[in-house]
């Protein structure tokens, strides 16, 4: 029997998910670890998605279902952070699933996570070649994000550092992510496990220019000048950043400096007037976009900018 006071609270925000809730939901109910409630957060669906829902809830009283109009996924995951009363908070979409029956025993069953605030592990889908994606440290997820189905946070750190910020509608779980791996207080482990299986729709792949011009920019320009701007002379690091600016639709020097400060590597501002000379169609082809970064790259190694 689960405790009156659920330790896992997993919240799953669903809009439209008639056609895959129900294997999300058994991914959940099968779990051999059963002190969870879940919390469905629907925007408000009209396609069958509530009726699944509610057969579920009234079959398992660890099932509550809030529906009404939001601002997008991160709202309803604010909203459900607000609602949990578990200690620890899950997310998991609607067309996500738990590997097996046994990830939650494997990352709650023993007393090792006791001590930390962020547990983590892998994920597989179909947009990854393989497993993703090990372990992460600040620097690499300055380059890529790790997926929230592979997330376990204690409640209490959304108090201690907020929650989700819905100016970023394709990456505010990335922008939290950056401010637990920035906060030396925040205390993080790694679990090798596979956790769940990421589903095909999603936000991920969209371009959210507002968090590539406002935070991630300016976070890895920050890492940069700690790194005396050495890491530009490796091609792929300066592709990344070529990319970042491709996509946030950086082309002028002066927006760049207003983004990220007066100190930015002459390289950077070299890569935005670049893209201002070539055709924004051109750019958005991706090997007219690598063969303009590569001669760029050639460019500034050979003026001694990088």
């Amino acid at each position: 029997m689960a405790a009156q006071t659920p330790y896992l609270t997993i919240i799953m925000p669903t809009f439209r998910a008639a056609k895959t809730l129900r294997a999300s939901l058994d991914s959940v109910l099968c779990q051999r670890f059963t002190d969870w409630q879940l919390l469905i957060m629907d925007g408000g669906s009209t396609d069958g998605t509530l009726e699944l829902a509610h057969a579920a809830a009234q079959a398992d009283p660890r099932i509550r279902i809030f529906s009404q109009p939001d601002k997008g996924v991160y709202d309803a995951m604010n909203k459900g952070i607000g609602e949990a009363a578990g200690e620890w908070l899950y997310f998991l979409g609607s067309d996500d699933l738990l590997q097996d029956e046994q990830v939650l025993d494997a990352v709650f069953a023993t007393a090792d996570h006791r001590g930390y605030d962020l547990l983590y592990g892998n994920v597989v889908g179909a947009s990854y070649k393989g497993v993703y994606d090990g372990v992460f440290t600040y620097e690499k997820l300055l380059s890529r994000n790790v997926s929230h189905q592979a997330m376990f946070f204690r409640r209490a750190l959304f108090g201690r550092l907020g929650e989700y910020d819905l100016r970023y509608k394709a990456y505010a779980d990335w922008e939290f992510n950056l401010r637990c791996f920035s906060d030396e207080r925040v205390r993080i482990r790694f679990i090798d496990r596979t956790i769940a299986s990421f589903g095909a729709d999603g936000l991920s792949s969209r371009h959210d220019v507002p968090f590539l011009r406002e935070v991630l920019l300016p976070a890895r320009v920050r890492w940069l000048e700690q790194q005396g701007g050495r890491p530009l002379r490796r091609i792929a690091l300066y592709d990344e950043y070529w990319r970042l600016l491709r996509n946030a639709a950086i082309r002028d020097g002066a927006v760049l400096r207003e983004l990220a400060g007066p100190a930015i590597p002459p390289a950077i501002v070299g890569m935005a007037g670049w893209q201002h000379r070539i055709p924004t169609g051109l750019l958005k082809i991706g090997f007219c976009s690598k063969m303009c970064m590569f001669a760029g790259y050639l460019s500034h190694l050979l003026t001694g900018k990088i």
